[in-house]
């Protein structure tokens, strides 16, 4: 299946491949949905480490991010972006969402300095840091706006 690419590549430059997993969590009782505000905000979720699966690493990154489990993992889309991290440099995404819950509360969260919102998905659109997350960020608002 071929995914839609954000960004541009910049010739001769060296970008890292970077696979991550990241959740869409919708609060039921207000559709609301979780971010991480971390100076910027981001969805929840991150890289892959050795040998994970992108579900093994959603899981795991959400317990480190807000202490919880999830669970009705559904996958959403995939995307491929050029983007340029602060930390990493330049990168070459491959970004796999999914729709999940908040299971129960099983760990303090080991990110202390990040902070989960609970936010208006539309207005949250251009205020994701990247392009890539507010590309898909505005998808789901138009699919669930349609339902």
């Amino acid at each position: 299946m071929d995914y839609i690419r954000i960004g541009e590549k910049k010739l001769d430059t060296c970008y890292t491949k970077r696979c991550g997993a990241y959740a869409i969590i919708e609060r039921e009782q207000d559709k609301k949905i979780a971010i991480v505000d971390h100076g910027k905000f981001f969805f929840l979720g991150g890289g892959l480490e050795k040998d994970e699966t992108e579900e093994q690493a959603l899981k795991r990154e959400i317990i480190e991010e807000a202490g919880y489990g999830i669970k009705n993992v559904q996958f959403f889309n995939k995307v491929l972006a050029w983007e340029v991290s602060q930390s990493r440099g330049p990168l070459d995404i491959t970004a796999t969402f999914y729709l999940a819950k908040f299971d129960q509360k099983i760990a303090l969260p080991i990110e202390k300095d990040y902070k989960i919102l609970w936010v208006n998905p539309a207005e949250y659109i251009p205020k994701l840091h990247y392009e890539y997350q507010r590309y898909i960020l505005k998808k789901y608002v138009e699919l669930r706006d349609r339902k």
